[in-house]
């Protein structure tokens, strides 16, 4: 199986500046500069940002990862979503502050969950969750942790898989993904949604290309995910 570690970049001219910004080192984060360009064809409703190009539909599967520092100045509260990774039709990119809930989307969401009363990880398809993992990080003032996920598209077996590169584990692998159009990669980093508090810092780096470090215990996860 050839395994493309693809060159993804977050689109600058897209990044919804209302509430998240590109940094100085090219890190995607939620908070805006003091200047805000006005231009036309930015993101208005999604809290982020998607690649400057599609996903290509060669046959080969594709992996990009992310990593995200997240510190927390107070604990998260009902609605509130930290990051979100994930893939969307052109058309779903910018209906709302993200895309979990949209037909033709396929993410992955960590935030504030109302069962456990804590931070968790929800896996969503055609804006319908499909898997539910509780306890991400600690919901309390002053915690903080980077979180390293990837993310596999698969064209030809119409399957994207999301794995947690820190814990080495598959989370989940999505089947029949509908490919009948484009699809984009889209990053997303929240603050509160309902009150509009800042309530952490939330940074995310995109590792592409030779940035990923490929081990072959990775690389076997990946296959048998995709198998």
């Amino acid at each position: 199986m050839v395994l493309k570690c693809i060159h993804l970049k977050y689109d600058t001219d897209k990044v919804n500046l209302a509430r998240t910004s590109i940094n100085t080192e090219g890190d995607l984060v939620n908070g805006t500069p003091y200047t805000r360009p006005a231009r036309e064809g930015r993101l208005k409703k999604y809290l982020g940002t998607c690649s400057t190009v599609p996903l290509a539909r060669d046959g080969c599967p594709q992996y990009w990862e992310t990593e995200t520092r997240v510190g927390q100045y107070k604990g998260l509260i009902e609605n509130s979503i930290i990051l979100e990774v994930g893939v969307c039709a052109e058309e779903e990119m910018d209906n709302d502050y993200c895309v979990a809930l949209r037909p033709h989307a396929y993410s992955m969401t960590v935030g504030y969950c109302t069962t456990h009363k804590g931070i968790c990880r929800k896996i969503n398809k055609e804006g319908k969750e499909v898997l539910h993992l509780p306890d991400t990080i600690p919901n309390t003032a002053g915690s903080s942790d980077i979180l390293h996920y990837g993310v596999v598209y698969d064209d030809a077996k119409k399957k994207i898989v999301f794995t947690d590169v820190k814990e080495m584990k598959v989370m989940s692998t999505l089947d029949n993904v509908d490919s009948g159009q484009l699809l984009w990669p889209m990053f997303g980093v929240h603050q509160s949604f309902l009150q509009m508090l800042f309530c952490g810092t939330v940074s995310m780096r995109l590792v592409v290309g030779s940035d990923i470090n490929m081990t072959e215990e990775k690389k076997a996860m990946i296959v048998e995910a995709l198998s």
